[in-house]
């Protein structure tokens, strides 16, 4: 009887202790092949996920709109998307937060065959979708130089960073609302600059993991980990150039490291290093958001930040931990 009582506890032991060690499974995704997508792309290649006790899936979903009712819908529970998206998914109730924003300034740049705003009266810009980063940063674009959007300037969905190039280039659009590395492709295609939204001091969070509130209340370690291999991938990001351009490459399709170079170079130093949502940001994205739904009033940004798990890696001193040099 003891030696059956013994062989039980063993079993029971190591069966607990290989549950313990069973990872996590977290789909995620992401909505755009653009430069700091890198961050999601650099936390599954270089096994961070894994690294961090999680078996993460992580899928391309066209278009922040259609990301935002893929976690609505729990298909997916970690997802990479814009403030744009997720915030219309939660004015119109959807429970939904970031956990994490990694870019908080938008890298839009309006590339076209115009040399400024004013001469795109009459003409169209291309953006993936109404509602998304891109859309938002050309209507902020239009009502800076004096015009109005949709009115003065006509706004085309075309889905993808690629479809927007490919429709300057046939002439469907005269500009198209771009992030590198799709903008240095467009210069060596011979389009100009027209307005570089960063440069207007826009606090926006363009890049951020967000997720259901309700998953988070049941998985608030899963989340940690998740939060905490993010923060690990943006100072790979931002200190190891060569894997990033490499990535980069694998995830965009883009080859020229002169491009890719200047990708890495152009977003590094915008990702945060305490990647937390602030209120100045998702205050402008609900202001832009109530243009269209205007139950945005009835939101406060703080509905939509949970910083804490940002906070504990900070506080903890894992952060500081990742940039010994200062």
């Amino acid at each position: 009887m003891l030696r059956l009582f013994s062989s039980l506890a063993i079993f029971v032991f190591a069966s607990a202790n290989s549950f313990a060690q069973t990872p996590a499974r977290v789909m995620s995704g992401y909505a755009a092949t653009s430069g700091p997508h890198a961050v999601l792309w650099i936390a599954r290649d270089a096994g961070l996920f894994e690294k961090n006790g999680l078996r993460v899936e992580v899928a391309f979903i066209r278009s922040g709109s259609t990301m935002a009712q893929t976690l609505v819908s729990g298909e997916i529970q970690m997802s990479q998307m814009g403030g744009p998206a997720m915030l219309s998914a939660g004015v119109a109730g959807m429970d939904v937060t970031f956990v994490a924003v990694a870019l908080n300034t938008t890298p839009i740049v309006i590339m076209g065959n115009v040399s400024k705003m004013e001469e795109l009266k009459g003409k169209a810009i291309g953006v993936t979708r109404y509602g998304s980063n891109t859309d938002i940063s050309a209507r902020f674009a239009i009502q800076k130089a004096g015009l109005q959007p949709e009115k003065d300037v006509a706004l085309i969905q075309l889905e993808e960073y690629a479809n927007i190039l490919g429709g300057m280039q046939s002439g469907r659009v005269a500009a198209g609302s771009l992030a590198d590395p799709f903008t240095e492709a467009a210069k060596k295609l011979g389009f100009k600059e027209i307005a570089d939204i960063a440069k207007m001091g826009l606090e926006f969070p363009f890049v951020g993991i967000a997720a259901k509130k309700s998953y988070i209340k049941d998985h608030p370690d899963t989340v940690q980990r998740f939060v905490r291999a993010y923060v690990e991938a943006i100072a790979i990001y931002k200190n190891n150039r060569e894997l990033t351009m490499k990535i980069t490459s694998k995830y965009t399709g883009i080859k020229d490291p002169a491009i890719l170079a200047s990708t890495v170079d152009f977003y590094a130093p915008k990702l945060q290093r305490v990647p937390e949502a602030t209120v100045g940001g998702l205050k402008f994205v609900l202001e832009q958001v109530g243009v269209r739904d205007p139950r945005a009033k009835n939101y406060a940004p703080e509905s939509f930040m949970d910083n804490r798990f940002v906070k504990q890696l900070e506080d903890s001193g894992f952060i500081k931990a990742l940039y010994p040099k200062g």
